[in-house]
């Protein structure tokens, strides 16, 4: 049964996250939206959903892969497949379970930037291991503003932004890129020059930042996926999802 991968950029994509999904045994069914593959209609042998950024808006219902990838993020979550949603994955996800999302008043956030636990976070079991405080990678202009009732905020940003949530113990999101390669750093700024451009992005300490925080962001990050391997999306778990999936 394979976790289910959605991509939205030739830039961007489950990268390392992917990769340790692997190393613990996870087969990887990757739709690439951007380039017209399908939303799957059912989640028959599906072990989880990944779903990862892009430059697209979270609020543009005319892309035609919009609402049924809204209806599928919403089935799994109601029929208990573990979800996870990066940048463009997390702001969908919160606009399908009946949060909102909004661009950030103080306009884009390219590069590092510092996030912080909540208590909610604190106490999170992915988050387990992870320091209250460090530096993120982030690449955004829109941002969850308002959650799906009951979610829990897990991590704000320096603006006091929400970064990462959860709604009951297998959707999670996280407004940052956790799964980022450093030469990714280049090509995303290169991409995406205007904006780069409109906000006075400082090119050379974008890089000089990616030196100084990337190696211990990937240590810490890859902890982090291989906790959500273990405890979100744990391979033990198919023979009993595969009893209750529509």
């Amino acid at each position: 049964m394979p976790t289910l991968v959605f991509e939205c950029s030739d830039l961007a994509g489950s990268r390392r996250m992917g990769s340790i999904l692997q190393d613990h045994g996870h087969r990887l069914d990757v739709r690439r939206l951007h380039r017209g593959d399908a939303v799957p209609g059912d989640l028959i042998d599906v072990d989880a959903v990944l779903c990862f950024g892009g430059p697209q808006s979270s609020n543009d219902d005319t892309l035609p892969w919009m609402e049924p990838l809204q209806e599928l993020l919403r089935n799994a979550h109601a029929t208990g497949v573990p979800i996870f949603g990066v940048c463009l994955g997390s702001q969908v996800l919160a606009r399908a379970l009946g949060g909102s999302v909004q661009t950030m008043a103080e306009g884009p956030r390219l590069g590092w930037a510092a996030t912080e636990l909540t208590p909610d976070g604190r106490e999170d079991p992915l988050h387990k291991g992870q320091p209250w405080q460090g530096m993120q990678f982030h690449w955004n202009r829109d941002a969850a503003n308002d959650l799906p009732a009951g979610a829990r905020v897990l991590s704000r940003g320096d603006r006091g932004d929400i970064q990462s949530w959860r709604l009951g113990v297998r959707s999670y999101g996280v407004q940052n890129h956790p799964e980022i390669e450093s030469a990714q750093v280049g090509a995303w700024a290169e991409d995406d020059a205007p904006t780069v451009r409109e906000i006075g992005l400082d090119l050379e300490g974008l890089h000089a930042d990616t030196e100084r925080h990337y190696a211990q962001f990937e240590r810490l990050t890859d902890r982090f996926f291989e906790t959500i391997a273990m405890l979100l999306m744990p391979l033990d778990r198919r023979q009993h999802l595969a009893g209750h999936l529509p």
